[in-house]
Formats: C-alpha cells, sequence, structure tokens
C-alpha cells in the first residue's frame, strides 16, 4: 500500500512540475513578445563586405534609401519593420547583388551589402555599362569607376538595353565578351597590359596595350587561351630578336601561327 501511494504522490509531483513548467515557459514567452513589441530600432548600421574592391555605394546612400521607404526607422518598433521588403528594395538597385538585414537585441538594425563586381566596361555612343561575373549589366556610376578593360567600337546596342541578367550562353556576344573579361581577371598580367577591345567595322577585335604601339588584331572572340599564348609567344621570343620597332600590325586571328606586318 505504502507503495502504491508513493507511486501517487510521485505521478502528482511530476504534474505539477509539469504544469509549472509549461506555465513558466508560456508567460515568458507571452512576457518576451510584449517587450518585443515595445522595443524599437536605436540604431541603423551598414556594413559595405567588399568596400575594399568597389565603392559604387555609401553607407548614407544606403540609409537615404531605407528612410524614403519607410520614414525614419530609428525610434521607430520594430515589429512594425518588414525587413524582407527593405532587402527586396536595396536588391533592386542594379549595383547592388546582395542584401541582408536584421536587428540585434540591443536595437541595432544591421544591414549587409555586397556590391556588383564588375569585370569589364563596355563603352558606346550613347553611355557606358559595366558588367558583372554573372552577365549582369549595370550602368556607370557618376561618383565612381571601376578599373576594369574597356570594350570600344561597333558594339551591339541591342544587347545592353535590358539591365536584367543576361543568359550565360557562351555562343551570345554577351557570353564571349565575358569569357574574355573573366579570363583578363584570372591574369593579372594581361588584365594590366590591356587597355583597350575595340570592335572594328570589320567586326574584328583590335587590342590596345600598354606595351609597343602595334596593332594587336584579335579576330573574333573565340580561342582566347591560344591567342593570347601566341601574343605571349611574340612578346617573349621576337620581340627581344627584331625590337619593338620592326612591326606595325600582330595578328592573332588565325589558327596556329601569328602574322607580323612590317612597318613601311
Amino acid at each position: 500500500m505504502r507503495k502504491v501511494w508513493k507511486n501517487i504522490f510521485g505521478g502528482l509531483l511530476y504534474a505539477v512540475l509539469a504544469a509549472a513548467a509549461v506555465a513558466y515557459f508560456y508567460f515568458a514567452h507571452d512576457l518576451r513578445q510584449k517587450n518585443k513589441a515595445q522595443e524599437v530600432v536605436k540604431s541603423v548600421k551598414v556594413t559595405l563586405l567588399d568596400s575594399s574592391l568597389n565603392k559604387f555605394v555609401t553607407k548614407q546612400e544606403i540609409v537615404d534609401i531605407i528612410n524614403r521607404f519607410s520614414g525614419n526607422v530609428v525610434g521607430r518598433r520594430i515589429d512594425s519593420i518588414h525587413l524582407q521588403q527593405i532587402e527586396a528594395l536595396l536588391n533592386h538597385r542594379s549595383v547592388v547583388k546582395e542584401s541582408q538585414a536584421y536587428v540585434t537585441r540591443d536595437g541595432v538594425m544591421n544591414i549587409e551589402i555586397r556590391q556588383r563586381k564588375p569585370v569589364i566596361r563596355i563603352q558606346t555612343q550613347d553611355g557606358g555599362f559595366y558588367m558583372d561575373e554573372t552577365a549582369f549589366v549595370f550602368p556607370l556610376i557618376e561618383n565612381y569607376s571601376s578599373y576594369v578593360p574597356v570594350v570600344t567600337g561597333k558594339v551591339p546596342m541591342d544587347v545592353l538595353l535590358d539591365e536584367h541578367p543576361q543568359s550565360k550562353d557562351t555562343t551570345s556576344w554577351l557570353g564571349k565578351i565575358l569569357n574574355l573579361g573573366l579570363y583578363l581577371e584570372k591574369h593579372p598580367f594581361w588584365n594590366a597590359q590591356i587597355e583597350e577591345i575595340f570592335f572594328n567595322d570589320e567586326g574584328d577585335v583590335e587590342l590596345v596595350t600598354r606595351a609597343g604601339d602595334q596593332k594587336i588584331i584579335f579576330g573574333d572572340l573565340d580561342n582566347i587561351a591560344e591567342k593570347f599564348n601566341k601574343l605571349h609567344s611574340f612578346y617573349s621570343s621576337i620581340v627581344p630578336k627584331t625590337g619593338w620597332d620592326r612591326y606595325s600590325c600582330v595578328n592573332l586571328k588565325y589558327r596556329g601561327q601569328i602574322v607580323c606586318t612590317k612597318k613601311k
């Protein structure tokens, strides 16, 4: 009998403790929710995660965009602010690749921004554009210029009018330009050497280089690595023997050969 009463008492004690725990967590959660409803944003902290690489946007511009969208957020209740809408708003800005917005317990709204990284600049008579590694085309920024190779000449404007992400189809004009830009980005020597990528009237690419005054005819944008290997052979094997002033034109467009034109 004593054992039966002991089991009953133990069961009642367990039930009481369980009920107390449930009540505690319920009221604690309710209290946290009430306190959270009264919490306000005390400050805004903007972090540009890649500020050492690009300066397309400033911290103050980000704050101004948020305030224009939802009013001054400082002093407002946290639960009245839609963080996902703020992220969507910031991501809509062409130079912003990704944004994250969150509020910490101390009332600080944190905004983290990752900017787009251009690999090439396309300059036309009607204006200029950048293109990043995803083939996203976006306009130039008035107060900042990124040091990347510039494409000029007969540029097909119709492929640049849409400022939304383009297809990575390597057979397209944008895809081929992107491949060239990515190749230069991966090879610092050529990235520093090539100043301009010019499309002439025949549709061939000509490279304007820092070393020498020769016209470098690259041809189409196929077999990029092979053509740069041939240009390297010209610099390393031919120039040391003939000097910089021997040739006026170096043609790389033909497979398996370099065609050099002597100066008159």
